[in-house]
């Protein structure tokens, strides 16, 4: 038995030492390396996958050592979290918001894509802008086992990935706080408007969250209790960001940047060890990505190069983002809006969450984010906190700056979901700061300024509801109506559009604008198709069918429709009438 003194709580910790299980690490690695170099030869396969596996679990075998159970109150309140923020982000999510981006779609439509694939490279990069094809084969399973890949199902299952993370980030804060502390930072992080809304919408935005969060707390607890185990777990974890959204590839970075930091400043012992082993994590998960990356073709990693302004495409892209006449323009424009994101209301760049006038938090969280970083900063600086403190500091410097500097299209509020956990971390510190003013009243100060950021952010989420509820969505309402239509015997749904004028969607071309139908409809064949609106007038079809169109293009062939089909009727899809859907009966 040898014991150490926990950093955190000043307490001796007992530790056994993990017995030697070399012979049991070096079958671990040679599978894993096979694994690879048939990978990297041959392709993904059952084999590949099973050596794969084998090959972590054995080396976690070899470095297996007992994790502390929580206590019983830690338990409980990851539960009671989800339970209370469960209303906020389930009620209503299919029909709220009413806006329904393209990028659901898309997700959707990959996620049922390479779900039904019978052998797909689960290490590999997808059709979808190289995105990552395991995330889509998970997202598309669990879609068929709600009972299919809907827009229904699909935020219902990228809102409880919020809600779960949301628990999840308890652990991490309790790593760092007080239960009553931690208890604040995972609400301030449930209460953003942006994570709130994104996580309503069919998408996978909040998985890098999820990820990032739980291998997080397991790398802090493995470090604070010289816990190799729960190291390399963490290690691991963090490699499957590299799995799930781009983001993801940050969080094991953000942690090599802490114990470099910690390193320097503070010196621990027995550092290099736990970080050699969480590396090895690392690796292990991870490099398969990177291999297939490597072997990638050069046009699944476009959208990958585009996104770093490190690169020519990426200097391009932005300059055109944002209408500059030159690349250093656009950098610049980036750096400013990238640095002012919380405490400007500059629109989400990437327009998946486009609510005019609110920035990614609140005024609010924006004030107290900086008096939270300035707390630390003193503290880290006159060394009063224990040396964890400074980690959630560094880690939202290095996004922050991350952001502004070397990744485009700032602010891109998806992207930045991964600066939320440290931001809420943050926040908590500045209320803390703030009840210590006030040590009897310290509750009601806490309180208060939950209630204070959960109102504003409220009615920052329900400008983007209220917004799409008074305006309509193109795609949202087309693709309701389809799903409540296609039901009806025979029905069939066109659309009658070009890519000029007469367009119907925002954004699109006709194979985009028939996945967007398909995906709403109970059968792929009940899409009839495309129609030139040049040819509307000779267009024939038997009832029942619907024809989505722009009101302009009605009115052009209405009195010839009409005594062809007279068993028609004309529905808004949009309130402002500009967006309708003909359907014509049997007779």
């Amino acid at each position: 038995m040898h014991s150490h003194f926990d950093l955190l709580t000043n307490a001796e910790v007992g530790q056994n030492l993990p017995v030697r299980r070399g012979w049991i690490a070096c079958i671990g690695a040679l599978l894993w390396v096979a694994s690879v170099a048939l990978y990297a030869a041959d392709g993904f396969g059952l084999a590949v996958g099973l050596l794969w596996l084998f090959g972590l679990v054995l080396a976690g075998a070899a470095l297996y050592e007992p994790i502390a159970r929580p206590a019983r109150l830690d338990l409980l309140a990851p539960l009671g979290l989800v339970a209370v923020f469960a209303p906020l982000y389930l009620i209503r999510f299919a029909s709220l918001p009413v806006q329904v981006n393209s990028d659901e779609v898309a997700i959707m439509y990959y996620a049922k894509k390479y779900a039904s694939l019978p052998h797909p490279d689960m290490f590999g990069l997808s059709e979808y802008f190289g995105h990552p094809v395991a995330l889509l084969v998970v997202w598309g399973k669990l879609g068929n086992l709600f009972g299919g890949v809907t827009l229904d199902h699909m935020r219902l299952l990228h809102a409880l990935t919020g809600l779960l993370t949301i628990g999840i980030s308890y652990a991490l804060f309790r790593q760092l706080l007080a239960v009553p502390w931690a208890l604040v930072a995972s609400a301030v992080l449930g209460l953003n408007h942006s994570f709130g809304m994104i996580s309503r919408m069919a998408m996978r935005e909040n998985t890098p969250v999820l990820v990032e969060v739980a291998a997080l707390a397991l790398l802090l607890y493995g470090l604070r209790r010289r816990n190799l185990f729960a190291t390399f777990l963490g290690g691991g974890v963090a490699g499957l960001g590299y799995y799930v959204h781009f983001p993801g590839r940050m969080i094991f970075p953000l942690w090599v940047v802490f114990l470099v930091v910690l390193a320097i400043v503070y010196r621990p012992p027995r550092l290099g060890r736990l970080a050699t082993v969480a590396i090895a994590g690392f690796v292990l998960v991870a490099l398969p990505y990177v291999v297939a990356y490597l072997q990638a073709p050069a046009d699944l990693k476009q959208h990958q190069r585009e996104a770093l302004l490190l690169t020519k495409d990426g200097r391009e892209l932005q300059k055109s983002w944002v209408f500059e006449d030159s690349v250093w323009g656009g950098i610049a424009k980036n750096i400013e809006w990238g640095l002012g994101a919380f405490n400007n209301d500059h629109v989400d760049e990437a327009f998946i969450y486009p609510n005019f006038g609110h920035g990614i938090v609140d005024p609010l969280t924006g004030g107290l984010l900086w008096l939270g970083v300035l707390t630390l900063l003193v503290q880290a600086i006159r060394r009063r906190g224990p040396p964890w403190a400074v980690f959630p500091l560094v880690s939202f410097l290095v996004l922050w700056l991350v952001f502004a500097f070397l990744v485009g299209q700032a602010p891109d509020y998806p992207r930045m979901l991964v600066i939320l956990p440290f931001v809420a971390y943050l926040v908590a510190e500045a209320i803390r700061l703030l009840a210590g003013l006030l040590k009897r009243a310290a509750p009601a100060v806490a309180i208060a300024a939950l209630l204070a950021i959960g109102a504003w952010n409220g009615v920052i989420g329900w400008d983007f509801i209220d917004s799409g509820q008074f305006y309509g969505d193109d795609i949202g309402g087309t693709g309701r109506f389809v799903q409540s239509h296609s039901g009806i015997p025979g029905e069939r749904f066109y659309i009658a559009a070009d890519q000029g004028s007469l367009a119907y969607y925002v954004w699109g071309t006709p194979e985009i604008w028939m996945q967007r139908l398909q995906l709403f409809a109970r059968e792929d064949s009940q899409i009839g198709g495309v129609v030139d609106p040049r040819s509307l007038p000779q267009f024939a079809a038997n009832p029942p069918f619907i024809i989505f169109m722009r009101a302009e293009l009605w009115n052009r062939v209405k009195h010839d429709f009409r005594q062809r089909y007279p068993h028609y009727g004309v529905h808004e899809i949009t309130p402002d009438g500009l967006h309708l859907a003909v359907g014509v009966r049997r007779a």
